[in-house]
């Protein structure tokens, strides 16, 4: 069993921009979500996009307007990120490093936190989850916003809901397999890629932590976040608080 940043690193990193595929209809679709809910920059606000992948949500927040720290463990997926802000030439500081790193970024006084695309539910426990958004709530400037998104597997998953496929074509096959142990939900992506004719598997596990809308938001409360909105936006739980 590898730790996320393994996972990604040695297996999913290698293909999850295939699997993601055309990303500017999604950079667009999160572009205007932010417009319909009022989440747009004044002036050049600093916004830090916590698990930032190959930049998805960063793009787009850039376009806005915001300047934007990416962090993510992933440096092939930064990687990617950062030929798209060269190419665009857009206001995006690429940082590989973990999301509990976050508080670091104190001093540059972000008036925007992003935690989006399930990243949250990488960390490994509740008690981690509610130190990150402690984290969080320290690293925001007053009334500042934090945004997260995450898939809710709390209610088990029996028989053959467990296995989702997620993408194929002419030479890979990419399946999700999801099995409940308890507090804790084991990920497997299976991939089958086709090499000089023959079908080769490539698989590998990780641990997600089950996390709830309501787990979720009554850490938010502890902490001292104010509740805003709570949305389910392209089948993501989706949360907005203030601090």
């Amino acid at each position: 069993m590898m730790e996320p940043k393994e996972h990604y690193d040695n297996h999913l990193g290698n293909f999850y921009s295939w699997m993601l595929g055309d990303l500017e209809p999604k950079i667009l679709a999160f572009q205007d979500y932010l417009i319909q809910k009022n989440l747009t920059p004044q002036n050049q606000t600093i916004s830090i996009d916590l698990g930032a992948g190959n930049g998805l949500q960063s793009i787009a927040l850039a376009r806005l307007g915001y300047e934007v720290i990416a962090i993510d463990f992933n440096l092939q997926l930064l990687k990617e990120l950062e030929e798209t802000r060269k190419k665009e030439n857009l206001p995006i500081q690429t940082i590989n490093a973990d999301i509990l790193t976050v508080s670091q970024r104190k001093n540059q006084n972000p008036s925007f936190l992003l935690c989006c695309g399930d990243t949250l539910t990488h960390l490994s426990s509740i008690n981690q989850i509610q130190e990150f958004l402690k984290l969080c709530y320290e690293t925001l400037t007053p009334n500042g916003n934090l945004l997260l998104s995450f898939r809710d597997y709390s209610n088990p998953l029996r028989g053959d809901s467990r296995f989702i496929p997620v993408k194929a074509d002419d030479n890979r096959i990419l399946t999700c397999i999801l099995e409940d142990e308890g507090k804790k939900l084991r990920v497997t992506d299976q991939l089958y890629e086709k090499s000089n004719g023959s079908w080769q598997m490539k698989i590998s596990s990780y641990y997600k932590t089950k996390l709830s809308k309501e787990e979720c938001l009554s850490l938010l409360k502890g902490i001292g976040f104010q509740f805003v909105w709570d949305d389910v936006f392209q089948r993501m739980t989706t949360i907005l608080v203030t601090k």
